[in-house]
């Protein structure tokens, strides 16, 4: 028997856009030629330099359009694990179109893997378009789901780790563009004889957690994380963005002390612009339908016993699923839903409601109809999704436990 308790995803909290526009310079080494253009007019390295990644953030932007790759690589004994993201950036418009594929070596730890939501087997790349705060997954089917930030808050609540995909520092967020806007750097960068800076600044560790998968990010909340990491950023002669990279090393102690990716042996984030103004996002295909995510998902367990749903939905979880007729395209299938509501006294009641929804399940998949449980993958096991929540009491030792639960097996 294997359980999941569901855990929700962390947003990443950025500072707001700053509005005035700022350029860049085409000098080479040495003091910054105030005389040179730059795509905003005003020389990004004639800024003070604390401020001076700010404003290249912002010239980047000013370029129009980009295109960028980002990679996570996390290492372990048995083989390092990649998930890499590239797309189209357009800044005027808002928007992106986005490919997010993922590498796992036979000997990376499977239950690693699960908590970075990683598959284990082959996949095609997952296809994403951002529209201003809008963000449409293409599914398996060839159609598109469209999640909407005006969505009703339950809803909202409920997707928040594909929406903040909608970036604050760009139409794409969750990269180290996210962590560059907002670094300070403290010491000048190294100028090569092409005009190029590299920055080697310090940030918040925190600010790197961020950029983890969601139920990674949202598990390291509680995590002692050390206070600052370094990064390096590497701008072009006229001040724009060309990449960044980060070691998580000083982060990993932390994180594993608390629970979190203990197969990971090390954790490297980088993030590469090219092709600066001049990209085009490409228009969703005429024929491929686009449909309401609100509408057309549910959460996992609003879904009947018996019932069969699609994991196709781009949340990367089974929080919330698209429900489908049983067979090739289902994913999942439920079995059994339970309310969880009990007081305990003189106990930690932490966990204790997931306990008993997994035993409460456990009953269940022994005695219901053997058609809703017998391709089960692996054979004979059984997931628990849901979320507990603790209430104390004003006086005395009693707390209450609450939660909604599935009983569902894996269908592939």
């Amino acid at each position: 028997m294997r359980t999941r308790t569901r855990r929700a995803a962390a947003a990443a909290v950025l500072l707001p856009l700053l509005a005035a526009a700022v350029g860049c310079q085409t000098s080479g080494p040495g003091e910054p030629d105030a005389k040179a253009p730059s795509p905003t007019g005003k020389p990004v390295f004639g800024e003070k330099l604390a401020d001076q990644l700010n404003a290249a953030s912002r010239a980047t932007e000013a370029a129009g359009s980009a295109r960028f790759t980002a990679t996570l690589t996390f290492g372990s004994a048995g083989g390092g694990a990649v998930q890499t993201t590239t797309g189209v950036l357009d800044y005027a418009k808002d928007a992106a179109r986005v490919e997010r594929s993922s590498e796992v070596p036979r000997g990376f730890p499977e239950d690693t893997a699960a908590e970075l939501g990683l598959p284990l087997a082959a996949r095609a790349p997952q296809v994403f378009a951002v529209d201003k705060n809008d963000v449409s997954y293409r599914t398996d089917r060839g159609t598109w789901l469209r999640y909407e930030a005006s969505g009703s808050k339950e809803f909202t609540d409920s997707v928040g780790a594909v929406l903040k995909l909608a970036g604050d520092a760009g139409p794409w967020g969750g990269t180290l563009a996210d962590v560059v806007r907002h670094a300070d750097p403290e010491r000048a960068p190294a100028t090569d004889a092409d005009g190029r800076r590299t920055y080697r600044v310090d940030v918040p560790s925190r600010n790197l957690t961020d950029l983890l998968p969601g139920g990674v990010a949202f598990a390291t909340r509680d995590a002692d994380v050390p206070g600052e990491a370094p990064i390096t950023v590497v701008v072009d002669k006229d001040g724009r963005l060309l990449s960044a990279e980060a070691d998580y090393a000083p982060l990993l102690r932390g994180l594993r002390g608390a629970g979190v990716l203990a197969g990971v042996t090390s954790l490297r984030a980088a993030y590469t612009l090219t092709g600066h103004g001049g990209q085009t996002v490409p228009a969703v295909p005429a024929g491929e339908r686009t449909e309401d995510a609100e509408r057309v998902t549910k959460a996992l367990a609003e879904v009947k016993p018996g019932a069969c749903a699609s994991t196709d939905t781009g949340l990367g979880g089974v929080d919330r699923v698209r429900p489908v007729a049983c067979g090739e395209s289902a994913d999942v299938r439920v079995f059994g839903r339970q309310r969880i509501d009990e007081t305990y006294r003189d106990k930690d009641p932490q966990g204790l409601g997931r306990a008993l929804a997994v035993k409460r399940c456990g009953k269940d998949f022994a005695s219901v109809p053997a058609a809703w449980t017998k391709d089960a993958r692996p054979a004979g096991t059984y997931l628990v999704d849901g979320t507990e929540t603790v209430s104390y009491g004003y006086t005395g030792p009693e707390a209450t436990v609450t939660g909604d639960f599935a009983c569902y097996v894996t269908l592939r």
